[in-house]
């Protein structure tokens, strides 16, 4: 699988992180710390689940961990004092915050001629407006709110206009419609 964001693409499967087609060499804790924090980008990381998932909960000091957290900003072309990809909630942890498209590897055998499926759809992205800002005063409340305006708003509507949820993030969706028209006429209501 290959993840893209702000002109990176992020191999799982290889292990690689690029710009722009060139690699980026990152030690493998590196490595596993940006894949842990964007695979977990729906919610704030404390420190304690860095150290039981990347460190497999060895005895870590917070010197290590710190450096490592900017050895993964660095690679990702943030830092400390910008935080526009990786931020840090205080006293609760971090979090992956960059824009992150997920996408199949096209690299493998070329399709064959007349294979192609030409198939017209809309597609909706939603996003919930200040979510980083909201989950910072109160976890808790925050996804019990998102959940339930889910359940009562947008997934009634999506159906009632023939969409079909594909991917969903911690506080956004891509929602496909078989007819553009439909997918204009999705809106909460009052």
């Amino acid at each position: 699988m290959l993840v893209l964001c702000g002109g990176y693409t992020l191999d799982m499967d290889r292990r690689e992180l690029k710009r722009s087609g060139e690699p980026i060499p990152l030690e493998p804790q590196v490595f596993d710390l940006l894949v842990y924090l964007v695979q977990n980008r729906d919610r704030v990381v404390s420190k304690d689940d860095l150290i039981a998932s990347v460190w497999e909960g060895r005895i870590v000091s917070d010197s290590t961990l710190t450096s490592r957290i900017n050895a993964v900003r660095r690679a990702v072309g943030d830092s400390g004092e910008q935080q526009k990809v990786i931020r840090t909630m205080v006293r609760k942890g971090i979090r992956f915050v960059g824009q992150v498209v997920e996408q199949e590897d096209l690299s493998g055998p070329p399709m064959r001629e007349g294979s192609i499926e030409r198939r017209l759809t809309a597609i909706l992205a939603a996003d919930v407006a200040d979510y980083s800002r909201l989950m910072s005063y109160d976890e808790v409340a925050t996804l019990r709110a998102l959940k339930a305006h889910r359940r009562e708003l947008v997934d009634p509507n999506i159906a009632r206009h023939h969409g079909r949820i594909v991917k969903t993030t911690g506080d956004g969706m891509l929602v496909e419609f078989a007819s553009a028209v439909d997918a204009c006429r999705v809106r909460p209501r009052p």
